[in-house]
């Protein structure tokens, strides 16, 4: 059977939109993570995400992180101690946002002990932020847990 260039180019454009349509498919099944779920409006307030880095930038070796048995363990020195008013600490996890772990925390505190059993193996971005006198403040580690 002899096919003629009508056919070839109609079984050509066929394949091509089934191509398409699968990879239509498989983009739309992937999943996105970003930072945060509001990333965007986040990228327009980057100045005072700047503001704050800035302010932080002092307390840059106020937090020791270390690990040590079952407890991933969070140091903070005297001065920056006294000064926290509010705080959090969020575990984040570049390779899947479901895997975050949020923990607040309260004034004064100087040791924080995380069970290594809440987390699970592999790379996280430790997030501190605390406010003081109303203003906020922020410290990111990366930490290898093992």
């Amino acid at each position: 059977m002899k096919i003629n260039w009508g056919t070839g180019i109609f079984i050509f454009l066929i394949v091509f939109l089934l191509a398409c349509a699968a990879f239509i498919i498989f983009a739309f099944n992937q999943d996105v993570n970003l930072v945060y779920k509001d990333y965007y409006e986040k990228g327009v307030d980057y100045s005072e995400q700047m503001d704050v880095e800035a302010r932080s930038a002092k307390f840059k070796n106020a937090l020791s992180i270390s690990i040590e048995n079952e407890y991933l363990i969070l140091e903070l020195d005297d001065d920056l101690s006294t000064r926290i008013d509010s705080g959090n600490i969020l575990l984040y996890r570049p390779s899947s946002s479901k895997k975050d772990i949020s923990f607040q925390i309260e004034k004064a505190v100087k040791k924080i002990n995380i069970p290594k059993t809440d987390l699970i193996y592999g790379r996280y971005i430790l997030k501190f932020f605390w406010y003081s006198e109303g203003l906020k403040y922020e410290l990111d580690r990366p930490v290898h847990i093992q």
